[in-house]
Parts: structure tokens; C-alpha cells; sequence
């Protein structure tokens, strides 16, 4: 049933949520949209079929005589926003009824669309939008090549933020610390001015680029440098020294390929002075200041990096062996002293130049810094300590001669200098540009200083804006983990996503689910063992159910008698024989101590021993048939005593008895150990048997019946 609805509103301050196309109205415009739907006119009847038999279930048409029930209130809700002085226009849905009367909450990208600021009027309409089914986006730079999966995170951006799509219109984008926008190209279904996207699979496609911005895309693709220095990642082989050129504020990248995770790796950069530059390396992309695992900060000497095997984020990358590495470039900082005073000045001296080189990492060698640090060892051995004759300076710490003590005291007091906060000496006109952090232990020559303050002790907001911190390790350490805009492959639906923020579902936080996962984990499917619809986040504890319940099952109890394979029953008997098998030994006779059944059963196995049973299709093994030769009475009776021991007639379980079977039972036999071999041994004799039953000796289809019903053998514990 459809209904018109439309207000003009005065636009209030711009809405919270500005990742999305929903807007806040107030109370009074739920109430009059509710009172608009209960107003309007009926839908027209359908007239029914001529031929309408209401008696028939063959083919059921509408039913003249039934009420017609009361149409409920449209969802999602979808209105038109005009700007009723410049005509422009746009869609959307409502988050909330919450504003004050008469206004209206739009999200700022909506009110910069149409040229809204707060205070001007605007008209807001109800319209009922088709389902969109296909949209294609337009981008508006050739930067969006850096964007890894725009499907996939247009389609993530969309399903999380939008309710409407409006052809003309800009979608905005992140990824990172980066923006990217798209135009609404075209839409569909016709005549695709706008659309619904809620509750609807939306193809998502991009339109080729112009020629222009072909040659755009070609550059970044071809290795170009562009503002932010993205460029293609060049080939680093191990082992193998390679030569760079990295331009201040942009990055030179640079992949290798490590077959071998179980050795650890070292990465180092040598860098011609005078340079300076960071490395940063990871096993994703993107790679940068913001997105590394590892990274090299210092200002001085070689940067390297040395990542041991045992480390998790390096040893258990299943998907890709390779490594990314990231060189951004710095301006040096030159240091000038004059007197007392120390001045720093930044002076661009063009590409800094430098060699990189990966090799296996030596795990025995405890001399190499690990993961940035280019300190040497504290606890290395001074010259000549102790040494008798030696006696230890007291400006500088080193070990001189006793005899020439007075010379080198009165030297090393004229030129060097000991810092009173770290005790390292150093040439008196360097001690001006020694500097020491006042928030961390950092110390050194100042011109570091710069770069020490931004990297660790600066102030970074992360794209998500629910985190920010001083220190630059710390934000990709979020960006990595727990940040609302990392991209993540869905364990659902199996698509490259941004991971959302942490889920109010205490179970699925325990699970190590975010808002994606656990929304998309909520949706069902149907099992195929027992048909119930099982949600797709519980649908490993539900297996691992129905694989107790598999495993714990009691098997079947096969009649004693090692060459018949029939149940034994419900009903038991001192020979633990199926009901066929007992039958000739079934007396009607009070028998307590179970002497006639023995002496029945030991006729029965002599005469099995001397003549045989006479049938071509025996296997009993204790059958002169079946052997092909005939015993004479005393060697068949000696054979006889033993095997009637094996029957433990009287006894709980236990029972082993060796009878001749008819044909149809001998051919299950050969059967079920045809069938217990093709499968290994990995079920018992019993579950061969129920599954050539369940599928009518098909050997195929048993052994399938087998793989989904019965229990393997548990193996015992070494």
C-alpha cells in the first residue's frame, strides 16, 4: 500500500553519524507518517479467477472471501531530501525519530551535497524505492588502484552505512589513513535514479577509467612516484645487496620472497650520509608509518631488522610467503653550535641513497640487534680492567698506565666532556648538541631529537577516531589488532571487510569475533545431518555435536558365531548366538547347568570336523568342508575340546562358536571384510555390517554410510 508523506523541516546541527546516509527527524514526523499510512486509500481488489475453485488444492488462487489484512508500515523507511532553493536532491533512511520539533539532523556530507548549512530550510518526502540490484561507481582519481579490494570494500562500506543509493551522487570512502571517492554512476533496476540497498544483494561494479586517467593508473601501476610516493615494489632476492633512491616524505618499496619460515630473517639498511630514512616492514599490505609489524627508527649507522623465526606474525603466515618492505625518506637535519647556544636547521639535499639486503637469519648469533635496535652491548669488556699497573681514568673510564695517569688525566679533563645524566664521554664541543628526552631514556645527538619527539612522543589519531596516542608504534599496533577499519577476510562470507568495532556479544568477543563477524555470523543455514537452521558462528560447536554423538554410539552386538553376521536381539542366551543360530539348541527341557546344550554343541563341532557340512559355500574354518579333508574321531574330538572352551557356555560375554552358516549369510561375511578393508581398518566389523544394511550390500555407498554414521576406532595412546 503506498502513501504520500512530506515536511519541511529547518536543518539543525549536523547529525554524529556522518559515515552514512541516515538522517534524525523528529517525534512529530513519525506520528503524522503513521497517521499519512493509516489514512491512505486501500490497495484495489484483485479480481479473482473464473475459474476459481475453492475447493480445489491443486492450484489455489486469491480467496474473494478472505479479510484483507492491515498493511504494516513500510521497512526500511526511505525519504527524498530537496533543497527547495537550488532544487537538489538526494535519499535516504532514518536512524532515529529523536531531533526537536521541526528539525532535522542530516550528516555533513549530505548538507554539502545540497548546499545546506544550519538554519536553512529543507523538504523531506517519503518515496518508496525499488530494490536496487546493480550499481556502478566512477572514481573521481586514479589513486583508488591502491585501494585492495574496492568491491569488496564498496560493498562493505555500503552494507553497513547506506539504506539508499542516488545516481549522481559522491560516495566517500577510507581505507587507512586515506580517502577515496566514487561517483553513483548508474543504477538499476530502470529507470535508476535511486534505489534501496537494505535487505538486497547489490552487484557493485567500476567503471573503466578514461584515457586520461588510464595514463594515471598506468603510473602508479608502472613504479611512478606519486604525492604520497606510492609506487611498485621492487624485487629483493636474499642474500643479494640491492641499490635505492628514496625522495624525502615518500616510499620506496620492496617485496622478498621467503620460501623457508623455518629460519628467521634479517633485514638491513645501509644509508649513505648525508640521509636519513625509516624501514618498515610487514606481511600485508598496505605498508607504512601507520600499517607495519616491524620498523627501524633510528637516525644513525645501519637500520636493521632482524625477525626470528619463532616470532607468531612471521612463523604462521599460511597464505603468502612474501615479505613487504617499506622505505620512507627523511630530510637530514644538519646541527650548527655557536657557543653555548645550539641551533637546528633542515636542509633537503634530495633522494637519500642507500643499499638494502635480506638474509637468513643465524639464530646462535646473539649479536645482532633485533627489531631497530643498533645499540652495542652494554656488558661488553672494557680494555685492561683490573689489570695490575693499570689504574682506571676518572673523567673518561678507560684503563691507562699508572706511569702516564698524570698526562692522560690532564688531556682528557682540556678536551672531553662527561654527561652527568648517562655518563658517556664525549668531545667537549659535542656535549652542546648531547640531548636527553624528558619522557623516555632516549639519548643522543640532537639532531635526533626531531624525529625521536614525532615518532614517540607526537600525537596520532587513527582513522576509526576512537583511538589516539603519542607514539607512532602504538597506533599501528591498533591498526593492526583491534581498529574498527582493518580489513580482514571474513570467516563468514569469506570477503575482504573492514572488521568494525568491538561486538557488545560477550560470546562473540570471547571468540575473538568484531561488529562484522558478529553480524555476519548471525546468519543461518541449514544442517545437513539433522536439517535445524544453525547460525553460521555456531555451526563448528553444532558439528562437533553431532561428532560426539557419532563417536559415542554403542555398536551393534553381531551374533557369536564368527560366520554369521545377524544381530544379536534384545534377547540373549547362554551362547550369546542370534535366534537363528540358537534354534537347534533350543530344548524345552529344564536343563540348569546347561549340560545338554554342551553336549548338543559338542556333537555339533564333531560332527562339523569329521564329514562336514557338505555346502561349497562354507568358511568355517573348523568345517572338514571347508578344509577339503576329513579327521578321523579321535583328532576331530581332540579339536573339539578346545573349541567348545572358546563357547564359555554360561558366561556373561566372551562367546566364540564356530557353526556353519547358509549361503546369504556367508556371502554378508565376505562382504563386510571386503568392505572392512577398503576402509583400513578404521571401523569395526560391526558398523561394516549395519552399513552394507543401511545402503543393501552396496559397497560404494556403505563405505560413504560409514564416513558420516558410524564411529572410528579409537586408536590407543602410545
Amino acid at each position: 500500500m503506498s502513501f504520500t508523506w512530506s515536511a519541511t523541516f529547518t536543518i539543525g546541527q549536523p547529525a554524529a553519524t556522518a559515515k552514512g546516509d541516515k538522517i534524525i527527524l523528529p517525534q512529530a514526523a513519525l506520528e503524522s507518517i503513521i497517521h499519512a499510512h493509516a489514512s491512505a486509500p486501500p490497495p484495489p481488489l484483485i479480481q479473482p479467477d473464473s475459474n476459481y475453485d475453492p475447493t480445489s488444492w491443486a492450484h489455489p488462487q486469491f480467496n474473494p472471501y478472505e479479510p484483507t489484512k492491515a498493511q504494516e508500515l513500510p521497512s526500511p523507511l526511505t525519504f527524498q531530501i530537496r533543497n527547495p532553493a537550488n532544487r537538489l536532491l538526494t535519499h535516504g533512511g532514518v536512524k532515529e525519530f529523536s531531533a526537536a520539533d521541526g528539525q532535522v539532523h542530516l550528516p555533513p556530507w549530505m548538507m554539502n551535497s545540497l548546499a545546506l548549512s544550519p538554519g536553512d530550510q529543507v523538504m523531506v518526502k517519503y518515496a518508496a524505492l525499488p530494490k536496487g540490484t546493480w550499481a556502478k561507481f566512477r572514481p573521481l582519481s586514479a589513486d583508488y588502484m591502491e585501494i585492495l579490494d574496492f568491491r569488496a570494500l564498496l560493498e562493505a562500506r555500503l552494507r553497513s552505512n547506506y539504506t539508499t543509493l542516488t545516481r549522481g551522487e559522491v560516495l566517500r570512502v577510507h581505507q587507512g589513513t586515506k580517502e577515496f571517492e566514487f561517483v553513483v554512476e548508474e543504477l538499476k533496476p530502470e529507470p535508476g535514479e535511486a534505489v534501496c540497498i537494505t535487505d538486497t544483494d547489490l552487484e557493485v561494479d567500476i567503471e573503466p577509467l578514461d584515457t586520461e586517467m588510464g595514463d594515471a593508473a598506468n603510473q602508479y601501476t608502472s613504479g611512478i612516484f606519486n604525492g604520497q610516493g606510492s609506487r611498485k615494489a621492487n624485487v629483493l632476492k636474499i642474500g643479494i645487496e640491492s641499490q635505492g633512491r628514496v625522495s624525502p616524505d615518500a616510499y620506496q618499496r620492496w617485496t622478498v620472497d621467503i620460501p623457508n619460515r623455518k629460519s628467521g630473517i634479517d633485514i638491513t639498511v645501509n644509508v649513505q650520509e648525508p640521509g636519513d630514512l625509516d624501514v618498515l616492514v610487514s606481511t600485508k599490505l598496505p605498508v607504512s608509518l601507520q600499517d607495519h609489524l616491524w620498523a627501524n627508527f633510528e637516525s644513525v649507522g645501519p637500520r636493521v631488522i632482524t625477525i626470528l623465526e619463532s616470532d607468531q606474525d612471521y612463523a604462521t603466515q599460511q597464505d603468502s610467503q612474501v615479505i613487504h618492505i617499506a622505505v620512507f625518506g627523511r630530510e637530514p637535519t644538519t646541527v650548527v653550535a655557536s657557543g653555548s647556544s645550539t641551533s637546528t636547521a633542515s636542509t633537503s639535499t634530495g633522494e637519500v641513497i642507500y643499499s638494502i639486503q635480506a638474509q637468513y637469519h643465524n639464530s646462535s648469533d646473539f649479536s645482532t640487534p633485533i627489531s631497530g635496535s643498533s645499540s652495542t652491548s652494554e656488558a661488553a669488556d672494557v680494555p685492561n680492567k683490573d689489570v695490575p699497573g693499570y689504574q682506571e681514568c676518572t673523567n673518561c673510564g678507560s684503563w691507562i698506565p699508572e706511569r702516564t695517569m698524570m698526562l692522560h688525566s690532564n688531556f682528557s679533563h682540556r678536551n672531553n666532556a662527561k654527561c652527568n645524566k648517562c655518563g658517556i664521554v664525549m668531545k667537549k664541543e659535542d656535549l652542546p648538541n648531547h640531548f636527553h628526552c624528558d619522557h623516555c631514556d632516549k639519548h643522543g645527538d640532537i639532531s635526533e631529537k626531531k624525529k625521536h619527539m614525532e615518532i614517540f612522543h607526537g600525537w596520532y589519531q587513527c582513522s576509526c577516531e576512537s583511538f589516539e596516542s603519542p607514539a607512532l608504534l602504538e597506533l599501528a599496533e591498533h591498526r593492526r589488532t583491534t581498529c574498527s577499519d582493518r580489513f580482514i577476510i571474513c570467516r563468514y562470507c569469506h570477503t575482504l571487510v573492514q572488521q568494525g568495532g568491538l561486538t557488545s556479544n560477550a560470546r562473540d568477543r570471547m571468540r575473538g569475533l568484531h561488529s562484522h563477524e558478529s553480524y555476519c555470523g548471525d546468519r543461518t543455514i541449514q544442517c545437513q545431518k539433522c536439517s535445524q537452521m544453525v547460525s553460521l558462528k555456531d555451526i563448528q560447536v553444532h558439528a562437533q555435536h553431532h561428532e560426539y554423538q557419532r563417536q559415542n554410539q554403542v555398536a551393534p552386538q553381531l551374533c557369536s558365531n564368527q560366520n554369521c553376521v545377524r544381530s544379536k536381539g534384545a534377547t540373549s542366551n547362554v551362547l550369546g548366538l542370534c535366534q537363528l543360530c540358537f534354534g537347534p539348541y533350543w530344548i524345552s527341557t529344564e536343563d540348569p547347568k546347561n549340560q545338554k546344550l554342551v553336549q548338543r554343541l559338542a556333537r555339533k563341532y564333531h560332527a562339523q570336523l569329521m564329514t562336514g557340512c557338505g555346502n561349497n559355500w562354507c568358511r568355517n574354518q573348523h568345517c572338514a568342508t571347508f578344509r577339503g579333508r576329513q579327521m578321523d574321531a579321535t583328532s576331530a574330538a581332540t579339536e573339539m575340546m578346545s573349541i567348545l572352551k572358546e563357547a564359555r557356555v554360561g558366561a556373561i560375554d566372551g562367546h566364540k562358536t564356530w557353526l556353519c552358516v547358509d549361503e546369504g549369510t556367508t556371502r554378508k561375511k565376505v562382504m563386510a571384510e571386503l568392505l572392512l578393508e577398503e576402509v583400513s581398518g578404521q571401523y569395526t566389523i560391526e558398523w561394516c555390517v549395519k552399513a552394507l544394511e543401511a545402503e543393501r550390500t552396496d559397497l560404494e555407498a556403505a563405505a560413504q554410510w560409514l564416513q558420516l554414521q558410524a564411529p572410528k576406532v579409537k586408536k590407543a595412546a602410545a
